[in-house]
């Protein structure tokens, strides 16, 4: 909730009219937008580590048994299909 705030705060503090020695003053919406970019950017980084952290090692352990059931999967059509090849019967 810190990080939600501190965007709202910081968008609210960034200035409407942006004026540039070489750019023209119609470039506020832009300049608004990029800001606005940015921040959702960090905020996106900052929440991902956050959820990484909270959940990772549940994550890890439901992908290493989903790639060892897999993997089981391809051993087990594998020695069928050798076993077919050959005229071996398949235990």
């Amino acid at each position: 909730m810190k990080k939600e705030m501190l965007i709202i705060i910081a968008l609210l503090g960034v200035s409407f009219k942006s004026y540039a020695g070489t750019g023209s003053a119609n470039d506020q919406l832009k300049f608004f937008l990029a800001i606005i970019g940015l921040l959702l950017i960090i905020l996106g980084l900052l929440s991902g580590v956050d959820y990484l952290q909270k959940n990772g090692k549940t994550m890890i352990y439901k992908a290493m048994s989903f790639l060892k059931e897999k993997i089981g999967l391809l051993r087990k059509y594998l020695n069928k299909v050798i076993s077919d090849y050959f005229d071996l019967s398949y235990f």
